[in-house]
């Protein structure tokens, strides 16, 4: 019983350490036309670039004016240029183009 403490306890303290902002989108959302090849090395790769020129484009349509995006925990990460010139990080939901808080 002595020893269930410190194992609660460190526990505990992993758990509360844990970033409160991390986001976690569940829905993957719409996915493009992913190419399958076979490389030179006989290993099969796909086209993961598709994907995020497919995204991108969704994001522009939706009026962000994303310069990049990527996959990230489930959700879109996309660099958007302000109206100022900056570059701020935003997250979105895949599937309906909302963006995260």
């Amino acid at each position: 019983m002595k020893l269930l403490a410190p194992i609660a306890a460190a526990a505990l303290l992993t758990l509360s350490s844990a970033p409160a902002f991390a986001l976690f989108c569940v829905d993957e959302g719409p996915s493009a036309g992913i190419t399958l090849e076979f490389g030179n090395d006989g290993r099969l790769r796909n086209d993961g670039q598709a994907q995020l020129d497919f995204d991108l484009m969704r994001l522009r349509q939706a009026g962000v004016n994303a310069t990049s995006v990527e996959r990230w925990n489930g959700c879109l990460r996309a660099f958007v240029q302000q109206l100022d010139g900056r570059i701020t990080m935003e997250f979105y939901n895949p599937r309906t183009l909302a963006r995260m808080q």
